[in-house]
């Protein structure tokens, strides 16, 4: 089965993203790396446990209400099925796009995005900049490192994020990661343009991440 990167990505994607980077490097001695996961947390485990556990209530919930009802053992067992059946099919469907909505699923990459970008190995200046992309949420994050920071506003990277947030809704992930690594780039080469004897210290190549 193939994974989301397979679905959303060609080696010519990669192969484009690769120059991109290669290409915006030659103007600045920032460091620009991307980084691709299929997902950032197992949505549909943490589905279900949400809908077992609102099962169990409901389910507690209906054999208290007919602990009275001398229909006998038998009703109040099959109440509490039933009514167990019903939410966890309200869970299911109804949490489960609640624990996904927008600003949840992009907290969460930005989470997973600074764990990241804390085991990447520094450029001496601080000058890397780290694109996530995580599919299944269809969110991105860009973490700057201190020496960008201090010298670009911290709104600045809402556009580029922007950007390939809003190619991915239209199946354009490739593109959109291609054109906010060249938005970038006009920023660093004019805040950080390249140096005599500049080296290149992280890789261009894209990175695929569990």
């Amino acid at each position: 089965m193939a994974s989301l990167i397979d679905k959303y990505f060609s080696k010519a994607d990669f192969d484009a993203i690769e120059a991109t980077v290669k290409k915006a490097e030659l103007s600045t001695s920032g460091e620009i790396v991307v980084e691709l996961a299929s997902h950032s947390r197992s949505w549909n485990v943490e589905r279900l446990v949400y809908s077992l556990g609102f099962t169990l209530i409901c389910m507690l919930a209906a054999l208290y209400l007919t602990r009275e009802v001398s229909w006998g053992v038998y009703y109040n067992a099959t109440q509490g099925i039933l009514w167990g059946a019903v939410g966890f099919v309200v869970a299911y469907f109804g949490w489960g796009r609640l624990l996904r909505r927008s600003e949840r699923r992009r907290k969460v990459v930005w989470k997973r995005s600074l764990g990241i970008f804390r085991q990447m190995t520094p450029a001496r200046a601080l000058t890397g900049v780290l694109i996530f992309v995580s599919l299944e949420e269809e969110q991105a994050a860009i973490v700057a490192d201190k020496g960008i920071a201090s010298k670009v506003p911290p709104d600045y990277w809402h556009a580029p994020h922007a950007t390939i947030v809003n190619a991915m809704k239209q199946g354009k992930h490739a593109e959109g990661i291609i054109q906010a690594i060249e938005t970038i780039a006009v920023e660093l080469a004019r805040n950080f343009p390249r140096e005599s004897g500049d080296i290149n210290e992280l890789p261009d190549k894209p990175k695929i991440i569990d």
